[in-house]
Protein backbone atom coordinates (compact mmCIF):
# COMPACT_ATOMS: atom_id res chain seq x y z
CA UNK A 1 0.00 0.00 0.00
CA UNK A 2 1.13 3.57 -0.54
CA UNK A 3 0.52 6.86 1.19
CA UNK A 4 -0.87 8.41 -1.99
CA UNK A 5 -4.17 6.57 -1.85
CA UNK A 6 -5.76 9.07 0.53
CA UNK A 7 -4.92 12.55 1.89
CA UNK A 8 -6.89 11.98 5.05
CA UNK A 9 -4.22 10.27 7.20
CA UNK A 10 -1.77 13.08 6.50
CA UNK A 11 -4.35 15.70 7.46
CA UNK A 12 -5.22 13.79 10.59
CA UNK A 13 -1.56 13.48 11.53
CA UNK A 14 -0.97 17.17 10.85
CA UNK A 15 -3.87 18.06 13.10
CA UNK A 16 -2.51 15.80 15.85
CA UNK A 17 0.94 17.35 15.50
CA UNK A 18 -0.49 20.86 15.80
CA UNK A 19 -2.49 19.82 18.83
CA UNK A 20 0.59 18.65 20.72
CA UNK A 21 2.81 21.51 19.56
CA UNK A 22 2.04 23.78 22.49
CA UNK A 23 2.61 20.96 24.98
CA UNK A 24 5.88 19.99 23.34
CA UNK A 25 7.27 23.51 23.38
CA UNK A 26 6.17 24.00 26.98
CA UNK A 27 7.81 20.83 28.24
CA UNK A 28 11.04 21.51 26.36
CA UNK A 29 10.98 25.28 26.03
CA UNK A 30 14.62 25.65 27.07
CA UNK A 31 15.58 23.79 23.89
CA UNK A 32 13.61 26.23 21.65
CA UNK A 33 13.03 23.06 19.70
CA UNK A 34 10.06 24.07 17.63
CA UNK A 35 10.33 27.85 17.56
CA UNK A 36 13.56 28.55 15.73
CA UNK A 37 13.91 26.15 12.81
CA UNK A 38 16.38 23.40 13.51
CA UNK A 39 16.67 24.16 17.20
CA UNK A 40 20.38 23.14 17.41
CA UNK A 41 23.73 24.46 16.34
CA UNK A 42 25.33 22.46 13.55
CA UNK A 43 28.56 22.56 15.57
CA UNK A 44 26.85 20.67 18.40
CA UNK A 45 29.03 17.58 18.95
CA UNK A 46 26.23 15.61 20.64
CA UNK A 47 24.09 12.70 19.46
CA UNK A 48 20.57 13.31 20.76
CA UNK A 49 18.45 10.19 21.22
CA UNK A 50 14.75 10.52 22.02
CA UNK A 51 12.66 7.79 23.62
CA UNK A 52 9.90 7.14 26.08
CA UNK A 53 10.62 6.94 29.77
CA UNK A 54 12.60 3.96 31.05
CA UNK A 55 10.50 2.45 33.84
CA UNK A 56 12.69 -0.60 34.41
CA UNK A 57 14.58 -1.00 37.71
CA UNK A 58 17.97 0.69 37.71
CA UNK A 59 17.43 2.60 34.46
CA UNK A 60 19.96 0.37 32.72
CA UNK A 61 19.41 2.03 29.36
CA UNK A 62 20.98 5.18 30.78
CA UNK A 63 23.91 3.09 31.97
CA UNK A 64 24.56 2.01 28.38
CA UNK A 65 24.65 5.65 27.31
CA UNK A 66 27.07 6.41 30.14
CA UNK A 67 29.27 3.55 28.89
CA UNK A 68 29.32 5.08 25.41
CA UNK A 69 30.14 8.53 26.80
CA UNK A 70 32.96 7.12 28.93
CA UNK A 71 34.39 5.48 25.82
CA UNK A 72 34.14 8.73 23.83
CA UNK A 73 35.48 11.49 26.11
CA UNK A 74 36.19 13.73 23.10
CA UNK A 75 32.78 13.09 21.59
CA UNK A 76 30.43 12.68 20.12
CA UNK A 77 28.68 12.25 23.44
CA UNK A 78 25.08 11.04 23.65
CA UNK A 79 22.25 12.83 25.39
CA UNK A 80 18.99 10.98 26.04
CA UNK A 81 15.71 12.90 25.91
CA UNK A 82 12.97 10.94 27.71
CA UNK A 83 9.44 11.97 26.75
CA UNK A 84 6.92 11.73 29.60
CA UNK A 85 3.23 11.00 29.33
CA UNK A 86 3.10 7.50 27.87
CA UNK A 87 3.07 6.15 24.33
CA UNK A 88 0.47 8.58 22.96
CA UNK A 89 2.58 11.58 23.98
CA UNK A 90 5.77 9.94 22.69
CA UNK A 91 4.18 9.34 19.31
CA UNK A 92 2.70 12.83 19.04
CA UNK A 93 5.86 14.69 19.99
CA UNK A 94 8.19 12.63 17.80
CA UNK A 95 5.78 13.03 14.89
CA UNK A 96 5.42 16.77 15.45
CA UNK A 97 9.19 17.22 15.38
CA UNK A 98 9.47 15.46 12.02
CA UNK A 99 6.53 17.24 10.43
CA UNK A 100 7.95 20.60 11.40
CA UNK A 101 11.41 19.83 10.02
CA UNK A 102 13.19 19.86 13.38
CA UNK A 103 16.76 18.53 13.47
CA UNK A 104 16.69 18.25 17.24
CA UNK A 105 16.98 14.45 17.26
CA UNK A 106 19.60 12.18 15.72
CA UNK A 107 18.15 8.84 16.87
CA UNK A 108 14.46 8.03 17.29
CA UNK A 109 13.48 5.07 19.47
CA UNK A 110 10.17 4.17 17.83
CA UNK A 111 7.52 1.69 18.87
CA UNK A 112 7.29 -0.95 16.15
CA UNK A 113 3.63 -0.08 15.50
CA UNK A 114 4.63 3.44 14.37
CA UNK A 115 7.34 2.35 11.96
CA UNK A 116 5.33 2.06 8.74
CA UNK A 117 3.72 5.46 9.22
CA UNK A 118 7.09 7.17 9.71
CA UNK A 119 8.50 5.30 6.70
CA UNK A 120 5.57 6.10 4.40
CA UNK A 121 5.70 9.76 5.41
CA UNK A 122 9.36 9.98 4.33
CA UNK A 123 10.69 11.01 7.75
CA UNK A 124 13.44 8.40 8.06
CA UNK A 125 16.84 7.92 6.41
CA UNK A 126 17.32 4.34 5.12
CA UNK A 127 20.45 2.36 5.90
CA UNK A 128 22.76 1.49 3.01
CA UNK A 129 23.76 -2.12 2.22
CA UNK A 130 27.27 -1.41 3.53
CA UNK A 131 25.89 -0.06 6.81
CA UNK A 132 23.65 -3.11 7.18
CA UNK A 133 26.62 -5.41 6.62
CA UNK A 134 28.43 -3.62 9.43
CA UNK A 135 25.46 -4.21 11.70
CA UNK A 136 25.64 -7.99 11.09
CA UNK A 137 22.05 -8.43 9.94
CA UNK A 138 22.03 -12.28 10.08
CA UNK A 139 22.62 -12.11 13.84
CA UNK A 140 19.20 -10.49 14.44
CA UNK A 141 15.97 -12.42 14.94
CA UNK A 142 14.13 -12.30 11.58
CA UNK A 143 10.77 -11.20 13.06
CA UNK A 144 12.36 -8.27 14.86
CA UNK A 145 14.46 -7.23 11.85
CA UNK A 146 11.36 -7.15 9.65
CA UNK A 147 9.73 -4.48 11.83
CA UNK A 148 12.15 -1.86 10.49
CA UNK A 149 11.76 -2.73 6.79
CA UNK A 150 9.79 -0.62 4.33
CA UNK A 151 7.56 -1.84 1.50
CA UNK A 152 10.30 -0.72 -0.91
CA UNK A 153 12.67 -3.38 0.45
CA UNK A 154 14.94 -0.91 2.23
CA UNK A 155 15.77 -1.01 5.94
CA UNK A 156 14.77 2.16 7.79
CA UNK A 157 15.36 1.09 11.39
CA UNK A 158 17.35 -1.40 13.43
CA UNK A 159 15.63 -3.37 16.20
CA UNK A 160 16.80 -2.44 19.70
CA UNK A 161 14.49 -4.40 21.99
CA UNK A 162 11.60 -6.74 21.29
CA UNK A 163 8.47 -7.67 23.23
CA UNK A 164 5.77 -10.33 23.08
CA UNK A 165 2.70 -11.23 25.09
CA UNK A 166 3.14 -14.09 27.58
CA UNK A 167 0.99 -15.96 30.09
CA UNK A 168 2.02 -16.17 33.76
CA UNK A 169 0.37 -18.78 35.97
CA UNK A 170 0.38 -19.91 39.60
CA UNK A 171 2.15 -23.24 39.17
CA UNK A 172 1.67 -23.99 42.88
CA UNK A 173 -2.10 -24.14 42.18
CA UNK A 174 -2.39 -25.21 38.53
CA UNK A 175 0.24 -27.70 37.48
CA UNK A 176 0.67 -26.62 33.86
CA UNK A 177 -0.34 -23.71 31.63
CA UNK A 178 -3.61 -23.96 29.67
CA UNK A 179 -3.32 -24.72 25.96
CA UNK A 180 -6.64 -23.08 25.01
CA UNK A 181 -9.04 -20.47 26.34
CA UNK A 182 -11.57 -23.19 27.22
CA UNK A 183 -8.91 -25.03 29.22
CA UNK A 184 -8.06 -21.81 31.08
CA UNK A 185 -11.74 -21.54 32.00
CA UNK A 186 -11.85 -25.17 33.20
CA UNK A 187 -8.78 -24.60 35.38
CA UNK A 188 -10.48 -21.66 37.08
CA UNK A 189 -12.37 -23.71 39.64
CA UNK A 190 -13.76 -22.49 42.97
CA UNK A 191 -11.26 -24.76 44.74
CA UNK A 192 -8.35 -23.18 42.84
CA UNK A 193 -9.56 -19.64 43.53
CA UNK A 194 -9.91 -20.36 47.25
CA UNK A 195 -6.15 -21.02 47.39
CA UNK A 196 -5.46 -17.45 46.29
CA UNK A 197 -5.01 -14.96 49.18
CA UNK A 198 -6.42 -11.91 47.41
CA UNK A 199 -9.90 -10.37 47.27
CA UNK A 200 -12.39 -10.31 44.37
CA UNK A 201 -10.56 -13.18 42.71
CA UNK A 202 -10.86 -14.44 39.14
CA UNK A 203 -9.09 -16.68 36.69
CA UNK A 204 -7.29 -14.06 34.59
CA UNK A 205 -6.13 -10.49 35.04
CA UNK A 206 -5.00 -8.47 32.04
CA UNK A 207 -4.97 -4.99 30.46
CA UNK A 208 -8.43 -3.95 29.24
CA UNK A 209 -8.44 -0.20 29.89
CA UNK A 210 -9.33 2.07 26.95
CA UNK A 211 -5.80 2.35 25.48
CA UNK A 212 -3.33 0.53 23.20
CA UNK A 213 -3.04 -2.37 25.64
CA UNK A 214 -6.65 -3.28 24.91
CA UNK A 215 -5.89 -3.31 21.18
CA UNK A 216 -3.10 -5.79 21.94
CA UNK A 217 -5.35 -7.98 24.10
CA UNK A 218 -8.09 -7.82 21.50
CA UNK A 219 -5.78 -8.89 18.67
CA UNK A 220 -4.38 -11.73 20.79
CA UNK A 221 -7.97 -12.87 21.47
CA UNK A 222 -8.61 -12.80 17.70
CA UNK A 223 -5.51 -14.87 16.92
CA UNK A 224 -6.23 -17.21 19.85
CA UNK A 225 -9.54 -18.05 18.20
CA UNK A 226 -7.93 -18.60 14.79
CA UNK A 227 -9.30 -15.32 13.39
CA UNK A 228 -7.90 -12.36 11.50
CA UNK A 229 -8.51 -8.63 11.23
CA UNK A 230 -6.77 -7.25 8.17
CA UNK A 231 -7.06 -4.80 5.30
CA UNK A 232 -8.40 -6.30 2.09
CA UNK A 233 -7.35 -5.39 -1.44
CA UNK A 234 -10.20 -2.90 -1.65
CA UNK A 235 -8.94 -1.06 1.45
CA UNK A 236 -11.75 -2.33 3.63
CA UNK A 237 -10.86 -3.72 7.08
CA UNK A 238 -12.21 -7.26 7.24
CA UNK A 239 -13.21 -8.81 10.57
CA UNK A 240 -13.80 -12.50 9.92
CA UNK A 241 -16.20 -14.70 11.87
CA UNK A 242 -13.48 -16.35 13.95
CA UNK A 243 -12.15 -12.90 14.91
CA UNK A 244 -15.61 -11.82 16.07
CA UNK A 245 -15.93 -15.06 18.06
CA UNK A 246 -12.57 -14.43 19.74
CA UNK A 247 -13.57 -10.89 20.70
CA UNK A 248 -16.94 -12.08 21.97
CA UNK A 249 -15.18 -14.70 24.08
CA UNK A 250 -13.04 -11.94 25.62
CA UNK A 251 -16.13 -9.82 26.35
CA UNK A 252 -18.05 -12.79 27.73
CA UNK A 253 -15.09 -13.65 29.96
CA UNK A 254 -15.72 -10.49 31.94
CA UNK A 255 -19.46 -9.92 31.55
CA UNK A 256 -20.82 -13.44 32.10
CA UNK A 257 -22.70 -14.33 35.29
CA UNK A 258 -19.57 -16.18 36.45
CA UNK A 259 -16.82 -13.94 35.04
CA UNK A 260 -13.51 -15.49 34.11
CA UNK A 261 -11.61 -12.19 33.90
CA UNK A 262 -11.10 -9.93 36.91
CA UNK A 263 -13.62 -7.08 36.54
CA UNK A 264 -11.04 -4.44 37.46
CA UNK A 265 -9.14 -5.37 34.30
CA UNK A 266 -11.45 -2.97 32.44
CA UNK A 267 -9.48 -0.11 34.02
CA UNK A 268 -6.11 -1.85 34.28
CA UNK A 269 -2.90 -1.13 32.43
CA UNK A 270 0.30 -3.19 32.75
CA UNK A 271 1.39 -2.14 36.23
CA UNK A 272 -2.14 -2.46 37.65
CA UNK A 273 -2.64 -5.99 36.38
CA UNK A 274 0.81 -7.05 37.57
CA UNK A 275 0.07 -5.71 41.06
CA UNK A 276 -3.25 -7.57 41.17
CA UNK A 277 -1.54 -10.83 40.19
CA UNK A 278 1.19 -10.39 42.80
CA UNK A 279 -1.52 -9.64 45.39
CA UNK A 280 -3.08 -13.04 44.68
CA UNK A 281 -6.22 -11.93 42.86
CA UNK A 282 -5.85 -14.16 39.79
CA UNK A 283 -4.51 -17.54 38.73
CA UNK A 284 -3.27 -16.23 35.38
CA UNK A 285 -1.77 -12.99 34.10
CA UNK A 286 -1.31 -11.87 30.52
CA UNK A 287 1.62 -9.42 30.42
CA UNK A 288 4.95 -8.63 28.76
CA UNK A 289 8.30 -10.27 29.65
CA UNK A 290 9.33 -7.36 31.91
CA UNK A 291 6.89 -8.78 34.49
CA UNK A 292 8.95 -11.95 35.04
CA UNK A 293 11.83 -10.44 37.05
CA UNK A 294 9.34 -8.35 39.05
CA UNK A 295 7.36 -11.45 40.01
CA UNK A 296 10.52 -13.46 40.69
CA UNK A 297 11.75 -10.80 43.11
CA UNK A 298 8.61 -11.03 45.25
CA UNK A 299 9.43 -13.21 48.30
CA UNK A 300 5.90 -14.63 48.55
CA UNK A 301 5.78 -15.71 44.92
CA UNK A 302 9.33 -17.03 44.60
CA UNK A 303 9.24 -20.33 42.69
CA UNK A 304 5.42 -20.27 42.62
CA UNK A 305 4.89 -18.72 39.18
CA UNK A 306 5.47 -20.21 35.76
CA UNK A 307 5.56 -18.52 32.37
CA UNK A 308 4.38 -19.83 29.02
CA UNK A 309 3.14 -18.85 25.60
CA UNK A 310 -0.46 -17.71 25.24
CA UNK A 311 -3.31 -20.20 24.76
CA UNK A 312 -4.00 -21.21 21.16
CA UNK A 313 -7.07 -22.15 19.13
CA UNK A 314 -6.87 -25.97 19.52
CA UNK A 315 -5.79 -28.30 22.36
CA UNK A 316 -3.68 -30.41 20.00
CA UNK A 317 -2.31 -27.42 18.05
CA UNK A 318 0.45 -24.89 18.63
CA UNK A 319 0.25 -22.19 21.31
CA UNK A 320 -1.36 -18.86 20.54
CA UNK A 321 0.36 -15.89 18.95
CA UNK A 322 1.35 -12.97 21.13
CA UNK A 323 1.47 -9.42 19.84
CA UNK A 324 4.96 -8.45 18.67
CA UNK A 325 6.16 -5.27 20.34
CA UNK A 326 9.44 -3.53 20.94
CA UNK A 327 11.49 -0.50 19.97
CA UNK A 328 13.38 0.20 16.75
CA UNK A 329 16.18 2.74 16.30
CA UNK A 330 15.84 5.06 13.32
CA UNK A 331 17.63 8.14 11.99
CA UNK A 332 15.40 11.03 10.91
CA UNK A 333 15.96 12.78 7.58
CA UNK A 334 16.87 16.04 9.35
CA UNK A 335 19.39 14.55 11.82
CA UNK A 336 22.60 16.54 12.20
CA UNK A 337 24.92 13.63 12.97
CA UNK A 338 23.82 10.69 10.85
CA UNK A 339 27.16 8.88 10.59
CA UNK A 340 27.77 9.19 14.34
CA UNK A 341 24.19 8.10 15.04
CA UNK A 342 24.70 4.93 12.99
CA UNK A 343 27.81 4.10 15.03
CA UNK A 344 25.83 4.61 18.22
CA UNK A 345 23.04 2.34 16.98
CA UNK A 346 25.63 -0.33 16.19
CA UNK A 347 26.94 0.01 19.77
CA UNK A 348 23.46 -0.33 21.33
CA UNK A 349 22.71 -3.48 19.37
CA UNK A 350 26.01 -5.26 19.97
CA UNK A 351 25.79 -8.60 21.86
CA UNK A 352 27.32 -7.21 25.07
CA UNK A 353 24.67 -4.50 25.39
CA UNK A 354 21.86 -6.86 24.44
CA UNK A 355 22.93 -9.42 27.04
CA UNK A 356 23.13 -6.75 29.73
CA UNK A 357 19.68 -5.33 28.97
CA UNK A 358 18.17 -8.81 29.07
CA UNK A 359 19.81 -9.96 32.29
CA UNK A 360 19.38 -6.72 34.23
CA UNK A 361 16.07 -5.26 33.05
CA UNK A 362 13.83 -7.83 31.39
CA UNK A 363 14.15 -6.12 27.99
CA UNK A 364 13.78 -8.74 25.27
CA UNK A 365 16.92 -9.11 23.10
CA UNK A 366 16.83 -8.86 19.31
CA UNK A 367 20.09 -10.74 18.64
CA UNK A 368 20.50 -14.50 18.63
CA UNK A 369 23.74 -14.40 20.65
CA UNK A 370 21.95 -12.89 23.66
CA UNK A 371 19.83 -16.04 23.96
CA UNK A 372 22.72 -18.45 23.55
CA UNK A 373 25.21 -16.85 25.95
CA UNK A 374 23.15 -16.08 29.05
CA UNK A 375 24.50 -14.87 32.39
CA UNK A 376 22.96 -13.26 35.47
CA UNK A 377 23.13 -9.49 35.75
CA UNK A 378 25.76 -9.48 38.51
CA UNK A 379 28.03 -11.69 36.41
CA UNK A 380 27.95 -9.08 33.65
CA UNK A 381 28.22 -5.95 35.78
CA UNK A 382 30.26 -7.14 38.78
CA UNK A 383 27.67 -5.70 41.18
CA UNK A 384 27.50 -6.96 44.74
CA UNK A 385 24.55 -6.61 47.13
CA UNK A 386 24.83 -4.55 50.30
CA UNK A 387 23.86 -7.67 52.25
CA UNK A 388 26.13 -10.56 51.19
CA UNK A 389 23.41 -13.04 52.23
CA UNK A 390 21.08 -11.69 49.54
CA UNK A 391 21.27 -12.47 45.87
CA UNK A 392 22.02 -9.42 43.72
CA UNK A 393 19.90 -10.80 40.87
CA UNK A 394 16.13 -10.95 40.47
CA UNK A 395 16.65 -13.74 37.90
CA UNK A 396 19.34 -16.40 38.02
CA UNK A 397 21.18 -17.57 34.92
CA UNK A 398 19.10 -20.76 35.03
CA UNK A 399 15.85 -18.79 35.04
CA UNK A 400 17.07 -16.55 32.22
CA UNK A 401 18.00 -19.59 30.13
CA UNK A 402 14.55 -21.08 30.69
CA UNK A 403 12.90 -17.81 29.72
CA UNK A 404 15.11 -17.58 26.62
CA UNK A 405 13.60 -20.71 25.15
CA UNK A 406 10.07 -19.47 25.74
CA UNK A 407 10.85 -16.05 24.26
CA UNK A 408 12.46 -17.49 21.13
CA UNK A 409 9.40 -19.64 20.46
CA UNK A 410 6.97 -16.84 21.30
CA UNK A 411 8.72 -14.29 19.07
CA UNK A 412 8.88 -16.78 16.21
CA UNK A 413 5.10 -17.26 16.56
CA UNK A 414 4.32 -13.60 17.28
CA UNK A 415 2.26 -11.45 14.94
CA UNK A 416 2.29 -7.75 14.23
CA UNK A 417 -0.75 -5.59 14.72
CA UNK A 418 -2.63 -4.76 11.48
CA UNK A 419 -0.63 -2.80 8.90
CA UNK A 420 -3.14 -0.13 7.90
CA UNK A 421 -2.68 3.31 6.42
CA UNK A 422 -3.39 5.19 9.66
CA UNK A 423 -2.74 2.86 12.59
CA UNK A 424 -3.47 5.33 15.45
CA UNK A 425 -6.98 5.88 14.08
CA UNK A 426 -7.50 2.14 13.69
CA UNK A 427 -6.29 1.41 17.22
CA UNK A 428 -8.34 4.13 18.91
CA UNK A 429 -11.50 2.96 17.17
CA UNK A 430 -10.78 -0.69 17.97
CA UNK A 431 -10.05 -0.31 21.67
CA UNK A 432 -12.91 2.16 22.21
CA UNK A 433 -15.40 -0.22 20.56
CA UNK A 434 -14.08 -3.16 22.55
CA UNK A 435 -14.03 -1.24 25.84
CA UNK A 436 -17.65 -0.22 25.35
CA UNK A 437 -18.55 -3.87 24.75
CA UNK A 438 -16.64 -4.97 27.86
CA UNK A 439 -18.18 -2.39 30.18
CA UNK A 440 -21.70 -2.25 28.74
CA UNK A 441 -22.28 -5.97 28.15
CA UNK A 442 -22.27 -5.32 24.44
CA UNK A 443 -22.25 -7.73 21.52
CA UNK A 444 -19.40 -7.80 19.02
CA UNK A 445 -20.88 -7.19 15.56
CA UNK A 446 -18.32 -8.10 12.89
CA UNK A 447 -19.98 -5.97 10.21
CA UNK A 448 -20.30 -2.88 12.38
CA UNK A 449 -16.74 -3.22 13.65
CA UNK A 450 -15.44 -3.68 10.10
CA UNK A 451 -17.17 -0.49 8.93
CA UNK A 452 -15.90 1.47 11.94
CA UNK A 453 -12.30 0.35 11.48
CA UNK A 454 -12.40 1.03 7.75
CA UNK A 455 -13.64 4.57 8.40
CA UNK A 456 -11.02 5.33 11.04
CA UNK A 457 -7.97 3.61 9.52
CA UNK A 458 -7.36 6.22 6.85
CA UNK A 459 -8.77 4.99 3.55
CA UNK A 460 -11.85 7.23 3.71
CA UNK A 461 -12.52 10.64 5.28
CA UNK A 462 -12.70 10.15 9.06
CA UNK A 463 -16.27 10.12 10.29
CA UNK A 464 -17.84 11.53 13.42
CA UNK A 465 -17.84 8.00 14.87
CA UNK A 466 -14.03 7.98 15.08
CA UNK A 467 -12.70 8.69 18.58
Amino acid sequence: MTATTSPWPLRAVAFAAAAVLTAATTVYQHESRYRHGCGRSRDDNTIVMVSGEDITPGRRREELIKTWNDQHPLGPRVRLVSLPGGSDQEYSQMLAAQQLGSCLYDVLSLDVVWMQEFIRSGYLDPFTPAELAGLDQPAFLPKTWATGAGRDGRQYAIPFTSDVGLLYYRKDIVKRPPRTWDELRRMTTPAALRRLPGRDKAGLVTQLADYEGLTVNGMEAVWGAGGTIAEGQDGRIVVDDAAAAGLHRLVDGMTASSPLILADSAEFRESDSLTAFIDGRALFLRDWPYAYPVIAADPLLKDRVGVAELPGPAPDGPPGAGALGGQDLAIPKNALHKEEARRFIRFLTEPAQQRRLYACTGYVPVRVEAYRDVAACSQLTGERPANPRESPDSLTARQLRGLSGILLRAIDRARQRPDVLYYPGFSRAFHRYLHDALTQRGVVDAGALSRLLTTCAGRTPPGAVCP
